[in-house]
């Protein structure tokens, strides 16, 4: 929760030039669809993730490998368990729209923020199998 605080307030001040979605939104936007993700700013290609359902995935990241997750929603963040983590490791986000883009912020100590580049019907591409 205080991660969730802190990102708020470092996005405090350009807020009113956003609209915060709840996770459940997010998930009604890419829900069996695929989205492509890059850094924010700069638009460096991150991932691209296939969402098979609300609760799973499969992560592609940038270099080509893969890794299945787990999806769920927490204290209005959603965040991702991916198989191929240590135990414990999650990675949370916050959703929201800027200037009718979409993008979701790292509820982690970095704060990264990446942008939703393009969503998709189009599965995502592994060099390397996802583990089961």
């Amino acid at each position: 929760m205080i991660r969730l605080a802190l990102v708020l307030c470092l996005w405090a001040a350009p807020l009113a030039a956003q609209d915060r979605l709840s996770p459940e939104q997010f998930l009604d936007l890419v829900d069996q669809s695929t989205a492509t993700f890059s850094t924010f700013p700069g638009r460096q290609h991150v991932g691209t993730e296939q969402f098979l359902s609300r609760s799973r995935t499969v992560w592609a990241r940038a270099n080509g490998t893969c890794a299945y997750g787990l999806v769920t929603v927490e204290e209005g963040q959603v965040c991702f368990d991916y198989d191929d983590d240590p135990p414990g490791v999650r990675h949370c986000w916050v959703p929201f729209l800027r200037d009718a883009r979409l993008f979701v912020a790292s509820t982690d100590d970095l704060g990264e923020v990446q942008e939703v580049i393009e969503i998709s019907d189009e599965p995502v591409a592994c060099t390397q199998a996802p583990l089961s």
